[in-house]
């Protein structure tokens, strides 16, 4: 080969490499890019509003949360989120990715279950909003990127962190492996999806680490897609069920060594009763102090670990437990009974009128009261229009001195205003109130009302001045109570809390004390 030859034929491989390098690059970049906006599209953030209670106070009072999901099917208009985040929920609205209205889309409940904490909802429509794509939990190794999706904190929607999978197969307090990831999750992230880097879902995010002082460690769990799947099938089917042996409220773990000392065999650890069950499948079968040591066979390591044991049976199954009693080995066969049971849920209040609140006038009291000229808000009704508009009633509190109580307003809710048909109208009276909710109703058009806020300097003060704060303007639209239980939100059985559970479900979002997220 020539040298001419040679240098052409190294300026052609020279060439060669040129191009392929931006090939190169741009297929690292392709690599490296992640489609967030996919998993901000099919994300959506959740409100609920618990039913309307009457507090100590004589006051009405409800909680507001905030929670997360994602849309599994533009069909059926399903979205999959946390039990605990619809538990208490009167009402539900859904928001997804940039909606920019006061509220949400409304939502009803499919089923749900607080055993592995998974929910069906159902959205009144979902025009334009893309599904998720649902992943393989089983393939998740540790180490893989992971992003978590939601509404952190239950003011700021459309968030999303990034981490990694410490572990796969981590058990908490539930019957069930979780996945652990240190993408940041937080109250609000409740029951939103965690994806890998190809914008699958691998699971639901459910629950955070804290300490004992209630701080978040950054390790968070989420429920792996594949058991939702599951549990979802069979919530499709109808009401949550599962086992249980009627025990789990009075018995306590003993380690290896402390079951030694009941001479149980093959070093296992076991359980001890506590006390004698009263009631239930375990009622004239275990007594106090029975030391429980095998189940169908299976060494027990723990109590957590032996209620998931029970609750992968069927109600209507027979267990068979390996029991020390007296020093004596024998086998006790124990019936699983139902471990969910559902209480009635609240039911709408009857009010007058058409604004589901009560309003009354001041100007004939003694007191602080006298200076407030138009109509208080003293009541709020469950499920009326105020109450679905966020309208609050006036609070009342306690402040203690020394040995006396002395109850005092803590703030006052005023109506000054309605503006009806493009028009406001200062009002003075209950009457001038209620008569433009009168034609509002007969007319079904919307009312705006102006609403007065007044607290105290120092709320912790009986003393301190009662100084206007804000004025806000509420739309509702006025209409009459509905008789009976107007709880539409459940498509299936009514659920509302879980007796005899293997865990406590508590609050989420920013009324959280729980480490769920």
């Amino acid at each position: 080969m020539n040298r001419k030859s040679t240098i052409l034929w190294r300026v052609a491989v020279l060439g060669l490499i040129a191009s392929l390098v931006p090939l190169g690059i741009y297929a690292l970049e392709r690599y490296n890019q992640v489609d967030t906006d996919r998993m901000l599209d099919v994300s959506v953030s959740i409100r609920t509003m618990s039913h309307v209670t009457v507090d100590k106070f004589g006051d009405s009072v409800w909680d507001t949360g905030n929670g997360s999901g994602f849309l599994v099917s533009r069909q059926n208009c399903e979205v999959w989120t946390n039990h605990h985040v619809i538990a208490d929920a009167a009402l539900i609205e859904v928001f997804p990715k940039g909606w920019n209205r006061a509220g949400g889309i409304s939502a009803t409940v499919v089923n749900a279950t607080p055993r592995t904490d998974v929910a069906i909802l159902e959205l009144e429509h979902c025009d334009g909003l893309p599904q998720a794509r649902l992943g393989n939990s089983d393939l998740v190794q540790p180490g893989d990127e992971t992003f978590a999706v939601g509404n952190p904190l239950g003011r700021n929607p459309d968030s999303i962190s990034r981490g990694i999978i410490s572990h796969t197969q981590r058990y908490r307090d539930a019957p069930l492996p979780y996945l652990q990831t240190d993408a940041a999750i937080n109250p609000g992230n409740s029951g939103g999806a965690l994806f890998d880097r190809e914008g699958n879902v691998i699971g639901m995010n459910t629950a955070i680490e804290t300490t004992r002082f209630g701080s978040n460690t950054g390790v968070g769990f989420a429920v792996p897609i594949n058991l939702v799947r599951e549990v979802v099938a069979e919530l499709r089917e109808g009401p949550p069920s599962w086992g249980d042996a009627g025990f789990n409220d009075v018995v306590a773990s003993l380690s290896p060594d402390e079951a030694e000392v009941f001479h149980v065999p093959d070093g296992l650890a076991a359980l001890i009763i506590t006390a004698t069950p009263e009631d239930g499948p375990s009622a004239g079968k275990l007594e106090a102090h029975d030391v429980i040591y095998r189940i169908n066979g299976n060494g027990i390591e723990d109590k957590k670990q032996a209620t998931r044991m029970i609750g992968q049976h069927k109600v209507g199954e027979a267990l068979a437990l390996d029991v020390i009693r007296a020093g004596e080995q024998r086998r006790v066969e124990i019936v699983l009974g139902e471990g969910w049971s559902a209480n009635a849920v609240p039911t709408a209040d009857q009010y007058d009128g058409y604004l589901g609140m009560t309003l009354e006038m001041w100007t004939d009291k003694d007191d602080d009261r006298n200076r407030f000229k138009q109509p208080v808000i003293t009541r709020v009704h469950s499920m009326g229009p105020a109450h679905r508009a966020h309208i609050a009633s006036t609070q009342k509190t306690v402040f203690v001195n020394g040995g006396f109580a002395i109850p005092y307003l803590l703030d006052v809710k005023t109506v000054t205003g309605v503006a009806y048909q493009g028009e406001y109208h200062p009002v003075e009276t209950v009457a001038e109130v209620e008569s433009f909710a009168a034609r509002a109703f007969a007319d079904g058009e919307p009312l705006l009302l102006e609403i007065e806020l007044w607290a105290r300097t120092d709320p912790r003060d009986y003393r301190a001045d009662l100084i206007h704060e804000s004025t806000a303007f509420f739309k509702l639209t006025p209409e009459r109570a509905l008789a009976g239980n107007d709880d539409s939100r459940f498509k299936a059985k009514p659920l509302n809390r879980v007796s005899r559970a293997p865990f406590a479900m508590l609050r989420t979002a920013v009324r959280t004390r729980s480490p769920h997220a």
